[in-house]
């Protein structure tokens, strides 16, 4: 959508010339011929048409202004960004080391495109053979794709464990990186924004064991880690572990220890959750050594040549990268660093500074007015990053090489984990504006319920499923939002973790109002039993019929399904009468004889049979005793 056209002045041409007569006519009586043959009407003339055409001109929007404007609203058009991809290096001869920006080669068919590695990583001959999850093995899980599997189980609690087992010693340097293909299944993305205001606050300690046969937990040995980009096994990543020293692993298999089911002469570390718990249980599809992220960007060290080297001064002047799109650059001019600025609106004379055009790969330095005007001549040295774009999106089928092998390199085989994602051209203009239009009609200040709701639901890095808020009667209460996060459907009760409630309390107290004190926190919890007895309908089993009854029940009484998918509401009374009657309308069913509720938590039950729960607590179903042969409890 484009911007209308403002009309700063709606005054024509014929308007102009008229209203200069009329004040000729007022300001003296000799001028009386307003004829066109006349020279001064002649003059006037003149005068209004350079007039009409500098309004012309001042109602016109160029791309410049639009991006000024758009700049005074807080945003900016997008720049380009790099494609990235996830590799598997495989030694062919040895370990060996490759360091962060080793350049590699993605070949499509129709060309090759520059990639370099994101971070270090050594390639080490061994491999993941076994993933035991609290004593039982996932060794196929971890070896097929497709497949996952939970790290710590289905409600992950202080004390469970997970061990990786390694046919060899994983450590062929100073680092093992071990990379985590996370899985978020059906679950939605994390609101974007400022992800940084989410701080997991569960522990995890690694640990090796260097003992066989291992005689109890004084034989795991601390394993330090110097780097997790899953963030506490919140996300797919890499973690990067300490060599620890002395390093003496002992290969064993602790079926022959008689600990867990798994194959004999592996090296083994261990991950145990000592604190805390998580929202969503970690479901992994794979744990594997000798993978690296790469970006499709490439360093580059230049001398900028000046499109048009013009006079020392009165002009700006344009240099022209070699390479393009440019996503930064550090750029040194005649022996000074210079800084980067959006525009030169607040540049001195003397002040070093360029604006960068990242899409088109060209800098521009100031008038010698605003801005420094380096002299014609003057040496711009500019070390830069180039990439970026959607052509960076290669596919899976690509055939990749390192650039340049040397002998400090390992020889190296390298295989995509998928395709290159994630690269986008520099943001259009229009799409800038519709952007932040967007972004300007969201609520940017909290000051009734909803919007202290709406604003939690889209806190930055983790996933609110939804919220309520309860305001305060006294002024000396603060404002209570209670959260419900994301989790898979077996999760029976959602419960928000530490970290999570503090990060939707650290947004929401950036866009309170000064006076306002806020408490974030999940909900409370009544359990619920339902018993009761049922009569198929002559053209459905009592198999059918069971299985409907417990999938309308568990769907009904789900924190985040309820009645109309949304959750069961906050607050809401339930009823036996309820119940019977929606289970009543199932297909499947022709009677319900019987129905009892039995609850755990706190609830109060009135004379007519409803429970009664206050506006921060939700039901959750922890058992269905069905018996479809008109007995209570009797089962099947």
């Amino acid at each position: 959508m484009s911007l209308e056209l403002p009309e700063l002045d709606d005054t024509s041409y014929e308007e102009l010339v008229e209203n200069a007569k009329q004040r000729i006519a007022a300001r003296t009586d000799e001028w009386t011929d307003f004829n066109p043959h006349d020279p001064g009407i002649t003059i006037l003339e003149l005068l209004a048409w350079l007039t009409d055409t500098h309004i012309y001109e001042a109602d016109q929007l160029t791309d410049r202004h639009r991006k000024k404007y758009l700049q005074l609203l807080g945003g900016e058009p997008t720049p380009p960004q790099p494609a990235t991809v996830t590799l598997e290096i495989s030694p062919t001869d040895g370990s060996g080391r490759l360091p962060a920006g080793t350049r590699l080669l993605a070949d499509d068919g129709s060309q090759q495109l520059p990639f370099e590695t994101d971070s270090p990583i050594t390639v080490t001959d061994s491999s993941v053979e076994a993933v035991v999850v609290n004593g039982e093995s996932r060794t196929n899980a971890n070896e097929t794709d497709g497949m996952r599997y939970r790290l710590f189980g289905n409600e992950p609690t202080a004390g469970d464990w997970f061990a990786v087992g390694f046919d060899g010693d994983p450590f062929a340097g100073a680092e093992l990186e071990l990379f985590v293909e996370y899985d978020e299944g059906a679950l939605p993305s994390a609101s974007p924004g400022d992800t940084e205001l989410f701080d997991p606050s569960v522990e995890l300690c690694w640990e090796y064991c260097g003992v066989y046969p291992p005689t109890g937990e004084a034989d795991w040995k601390r394993l330090d880690v110097r780097a997790d980009t899953t963030n506490s096994l919140y996300e797919r990543g890499v973690i990067t572990f300490e060599r620890p020293e002395p390093w003496e692993p002992a290969a064993w298999g602790c079926d022959e220890a008689g600990c867990f089911d798994s194959p004999a002469g592996l090296v083994w570390i261990r991950c145990r959750l000592t604190r805390g718990g998580y929202e969503i249980p970690p479901q992994c599809r794979t744990m594997q050594p000798n993978v690296v992220t790469a970006s499709h960007c490439c360093g580059h060290d230049e001398q900028l040549t000046p499109a048009d080297d013009g006079p020392a001064g009165g002009a700006t002047r344009t240099y022209e990268f070699e390479h393009a799109p440019v996503l930064e650059a550090t750029v040194i001019g005649d022996g000074e660093p210079w800084t980067e600025v959006s525009d030169f609106d607040a540049s001195g004379p003397t002040d070093c500074h360029y604006v960068l055009d990242r899409a088109a790969g060209e800098l521009t330095v100031g008038d010698g007015q605003r801005g420094a005007h380096p002299p014609a001549g003057a040496p711009m040295q500019a070390s830069y990053e180039a990439g970026g774009g959607t052509v960076g999106n290669v596919s899976e089928n690509a055939r990749w090489s390192v650039s340049d092998q040397t002998d400090s390199l390992p020889a190296v085989e390298i295989e995509p984990l998928g395709p290159a994602t994630g690269g986008r051209d520099a943001e259009p203009l229009e799409e800038a504006i519709d952007r932040c239009r967007a972004e300007l009609e969201t609520t940017q200040r909290a000051v009734r319920a909803d919007e202290y709701g709406a604003l939690a639901e889209s806190t930055p890095g983790v996933r609110v499923a939804r919220s309520t808020v309860r305001l305060p009667e006294t002024d000396s209460e603060p404002i209570r939002v209670i959260v419900v996060p994301h989790a898979p459907p077996d999760v029976q009760r959602p419960t928000p973790s530490e970290g999570f409630t503090q990060a939707v309390e650290t947004y929401l107290d950036r866009h309170r109002l000064l006076g306002d004190r806020i408490e974030v926190r999940g909900p409370k919890y009544v359990e619920l039993t339902v018993e009761l007895a049922v009569g198929p309908t002559a053209t459905h089993t009592e198999g059918e019929a069971r299985r409907q009854v417990e999938r309308h029940l568990g769907s009904t009484l789900d924190p985040l399904g309820g009645p109309d998918g949304n959750g069961w509401p906050f607050g809401q009374s339930l009823s036996e009468r309820y119940l019977r009657q929606t289970v009543h309308e199932l297909p499947a069913v022709d009677d319900v004889k019987e129905l009892t509720i039995r609850t755990v938590g706190d609830t109060t039950v009135t004379t007519d049979g409803q429970l009664l729960i206050d506006d921060s607590t939700l039901f959750t179903l922890e058992a269905v005793e069905i018996d479809c042969r008109g007995t209570a409890g009797g089962g099947d």
